[in-house]
């Protein structure tokens, strides 16, 4: 029975956190603790546990005598992500590329060329797919499992920066062209070229969070 709770605690915690993350839920949207506890047959005390954990993670705010309302997500939030992700998946690729076996390489390669296609065909959220099939390639065969643990912690937010990424016809043509050197990456196993990847990403990352409307900057009224 307890673990049967603790199981639906964190279905209720990865439900409300990507629908903050993605937009779903809007900053300053009341999160009614016995509303979500009646959804899913629980006590109220089990959905107070998990928008603790989601104030926690800076998501949530709590109002004395009010509840808890979706914070979302700050610029700070995405530009640091976008900076840790830069950083962890240099050390990744350069792994990869060095040690993986040629046939995980071409499998990347395909999901690559694939990609382009469909970014080309205007089906984004089919490319979307091969992104993430690309880059489960790569953490699959990598030694840096710890690493590809940090980056699953920030699934939704890089899941979010992706999407974000080609929102306009100018960002899909961007795409395109960050994606064919990344098949130019894989294909020459060049590290060096990797590098100079992962940083056009990490800038097209921040000049996003940056010109985005949907986020605030993190301020002392925001109780940071």
């Amino acid at each position: 029975m307890v673990q049967k709770r603790a199981q639906v605690r964190q279905q209720i915690y990865a439900y409300l956190r990507e629908k903050i993350i993605s937009g779903a839920f809007a900053r300053g949207q009341r999160l009614v603790e016995t509303q979500i506890a009646a959804e899913y047959g629980v006590n109220k005390a089990n959905v107070h546990e998990v928008l603790l954990a989601l104030q926690k993670d800076e998501l949530v705010r709590y109002e004395p005598m009010k509840g808890f309302y979706v914070q979302g997500i700050f610029r700070e939030d995405l530009l640091e992500i976008a900076k840790i992700r830069e950083v962890l998946e240099n050390a990744i690729f350069e792994d990869f590329l060095a040690n993986a076996p040629q046939e995980e390489v071409d499998k990347a390669k395909l999901f690559t060329q694939r990609k382009i296609a469909l970014l080309r065909a205007g089906l984004k959220a089919e490319a979307h797919k091969e992104t993430l099939a690309t880059f489960e390639t790569v953490y699959a065969n990598t030694v840096y499992q710890r690493i590809v643990g940090i980056l699953r912690m920030y699934r939704e937010y890089v899941d979010l920066m992706i999407i974000q990424a080609f929102e306009r016809p100018e960002d899909v043509s961007m795409t395109i062209q960050n994606s064919t050197l990344l098949y130019e990456v894989l294909d020459k196993r060049d590290f060096e070229l990797a590098k100079r990847w992962t940083s056009i990403r990490y800038q097209n990352a921040v000049k996003k969070a940056k010109l985005s409307r949907s986020y605030r900057e993190r301020s002392v009224t925001d109780g940071a």
